[in-house]
C-alpha cells in the first residue's frame, strides 16, 4: 500500500486526527478536489470524510443574486457551459457566473478543471464522465456541513473567499454584503463562528471590518501583483509596513507557497526563508499557506520534505490541501 493509499485509508476511517490533535489546521481546499470535481457538493463530502479542520468555499454571485460556490468568476474552466450555453459568451470569448441566473447554473456539469485548450490541468485526477456534478449555492454547502457536523458531532469549520470584489461592484453587485448576509442567516458571521472569511483585496479586507462589520476571523490573501487578483500591492503588504498595517484588521495572511521561500537559493538546493515571514508571525499573524498537492510539488521535493518544511521549520499554522490524507499522514508519523 503506498503512502497516500495507506493515508487515505486512515483518514477514511477515524476522526481521531484532527486539529485539536496538532495545532495544525488542514484546510481541505475547494473541497477534496484532488479527488473529485472542485467545489461540487460531492467533493465537499468527501473532504468532511477525511476531517480536515476547514473546507473551502469560493464564492461568486449569480445574475438572481445568489452566492454559489465556484473558485472563478468564469465558468468554462469547470463546467460544459459553452456546449449547453454556447451563445452566451461575452466579448472576450468568457462565460461569467454573473450572466446566468442559480436555475441556469443548474443545468451544467461541472467537470475536472481544463485550461484554455481543454486539456486537464491535473490529469491524473478524476476522469469519469457517467456522474453528474452540479454547481451549489452558498447555502447548500453550509447546510451540508453543518448537517454533518451535527450528526457526527464535530466541529469542522468553514473557510469562504470573497471572490473578485472590485470586480463585482463594477458589475453592480456588492458581493460582501451579500455573502455577509448569507452567514447572518447561518449564524456564521459572528466573533466565535468556526470560519475564515478571506479575500486577495485589502481595500475589501479593510472594509469587510471597518465598513460592513464583520467581527469574524479575516484572512488577507497574498499572491504576485502580476496574476491580477485585485489592485492590491502584494509587494507593499509583505512589507514591514505593510505587515503592521494589515495586522490592524486581519487575522492572518494566505500566501502561496512560492512567497516563504527565496526561489533562486531553492535552485539551488538551499533553504532560505522570506524575511517577510518572521515579521508577520511576530505580529501575531496566522500563516495559512496554499497550496499543498501532492501532483503538483516544488521542483525537486517530495511530500515529506514539503511537509516538514512547513510545520517543522517554518512552523506555519495551517495549509490548504487538495490531498488531506497525506498532511494527517505525515502528522501521525511525526507526532
Amino acid at each position: 500500500m503506498t503512502f497516500r493509499h495507506a493515508a487515505l485509508a486512515l483518514a477514511l476511517s477515524t476522526s481521531a486526527f484532527s486539529r485539536f490533535s496538532y495545532g495544525f489546521d488542514i484546510i481541505a481546499h475547494r473541497g477534496a478536489s484532488g479527488y473529485l470535481p472542485e467545489h461540487t457538493l460531492e467533493a465537499a463530502a468527501l473532504a468532511y470524510a477525511q476531517h480536515p479542520s476547514y473546507i473551502e468555499q469560493d464564492v461568486v454571485i449569480t445574475k438572481d443574486g445568489v452566492p454559489v460556490v465556484l473558485h472563478d468568476i468564469h465558468l468554462e474552466t469547470v463546467t460544459d457551459v459553452e456546449a449547453v450555453y454556447p451563445q452566451r459568451a461575452r466579448s472576450d470569448g468568457r462565460y461569467y457566473a454573473l450572466d446566468f441566473t442559480l436555475e441556469e447554473l443548474r443545468q451544467l456539469r461541472v467537470h475536472e478543471r481544463q485550461n484554455e485548450k481543454g486539456e486537464a490541468v491535473f490529469p491524473h485526477r478524476y476522469q469519469g464522465d457517467k456522474a453528474t456534478f452540479r454547481v451549489a449555492t452558498l447555502d447548500a454547502h453550509i447546510e451540508l456541513i453543518q448537517q454533518l457536523n451535527r450528526i457526527s458531532d464535530q466541529d469542522i469549520g468553514f473557510y469562504v473567499e470573497i471572490k473578485s470584489p472590485q470586480w463585482h461592484r463594477q458589475q453592480g453587485v456588492d458581493i460582501s454584503a451579500i455573502l455577509l448576509d448569507t452567514l447572518k442567516a447561518t449564524n456564521l458571521a459572528g466573533k466565535d463562528a468556526n470560519l475564515y472569511l478571506q479575500c486577495f483585496d485589502f481595500a475589501e479586507v479593510k472594509r469587510l471590518r471597518n465598513e460592513l462589520g464583520f467581527k469574524g476571523k479575516l484572512i488577507q490573501l497574498l499572491g504576485e501583483n502580476s496574476w491580477g487578483e485585485s489592485v492590491t500591492d502584494n509587494d507593499w503588504l509583505m512589507s514591514d509596513d505593510g505587515l503592521s498595517e494589515l495586522a490592524t484588521v486581519a487575522d492572518g495572511v494566505g500566501p502561496w507557497l512560492g512567497q516563504l521561500l527565496d526561489a533562486q537559493a531553492l535552485k539551488k538546493a538551499k533553504i532560505v526563508v522570506q524575511p517577510w515571514l518572521a515579521t508577520a508571525q511576530k505580529q501575531g499573524l496566522l500563516i495559512h499557506p496554499y497550496t499543498f498537492r501532492v501532483d503538483a510539488l516544488p521542483a525537486g521535493l517530495s511530500e515529506e520534505q514539503v511537509l516538514s518544511l512547513l510545520i517543522e521549520q517554518l512552523k506555519v499554522d495551517g495549509v490548504f490541501t487538495d490531498q488531506v490524507p497525506p498532511i494527517k499522514q505525515f502528522l501521525m508519523q511525526n507526532k
